[in-house]
């Protein structure tokens, strides 16, 4: 379907994929780097495939080469030109965020197992304000998930509790990371697309 929104943000743009295509529609037109190509064909699920491909398919919309891609030995992607970017997909969407600053970005689509596994991520103050009501309490939980996992991106360090070191609150769109003497405070947007909950972090 290619991509079916941008989002302008204060330093960059957000820019969502609707994976409609077969893996071969998604083939089309990509010249992938041999690194892409290694990574592709080690990939078992299909859908990793097409969320790997669509990536690809927007840089390659926005002139940007498979090969000004890059990553560190955290995983963390990279570009040639020195902007930061940041990547992202659930299932059906595929989110990739350019910026002249560091960002975060991340989309999970809203399930219930996210209440039997909130306690692994949320702090008590979190959890103390989760709406009662199911529906709300998805996506309030979806919310904070979905920030934290930007945060992370963010941050590029493995050593962050999601549920000790992060606080996110939800009604003032900001974030808090602290371990030890680092700290910092962030923003962030968040979007519902469909059934989708989707953060950008900066």
């Amino acid at each position: 379907m290619g991509i079916v929104k941008e989002i302008v943000l204060e330093a960059g743009s957000l820019y969502v994929w609707h994976i409609t295509e077969s893996i071969e529609e998604l083939e089309t037109s990509l010249e992938l780097s041999i690194f892409s190509q290694g990574r592709l064909a080690k990939m078992k699920s299909e859908n990793h495939q097409k969320a790997f491909l669509a990536v690809r398919q927007v840089l390659r919309q926005l002139n940007i080469a498979d090969t000004d891609l890059t990553y560190d030995k955290n995983g963390k992607p990279s570009l040639s030109s020195g902007e930061h970017i940041s990547i992202s997909h659930s299932f059906d969407y595929a989110v990739v965020a350019i910026s002249k600053e560091n960002v975060g970005v991340d989309i999970e689509l809203i399930r219930e197992k996210i209440v039997r596994l909130s306690g692994k991520f949320c702090n008590e103050s979190e959890l103390s304000n989760a709406p009662i009501e199911l529906g709300l309490k998805l996506d309030y939980l979806t919310e904070i998930w979905s920030v934290k996992e930007a945060l992370f991106k963010m941050c590029n360090s493995r050593s962050l509790s999601f549920a000790q070191d992060m606080n996110v609150n939800v009604v003032l769109k900001q974030a808090e990371i602290s371990q030890g003497e680092f700290q910092v405070k962030l923003k962030y947007l968040s979007f519902r697309l469909e059934n989708y909950v989707l953060v950008v972090s900066y």
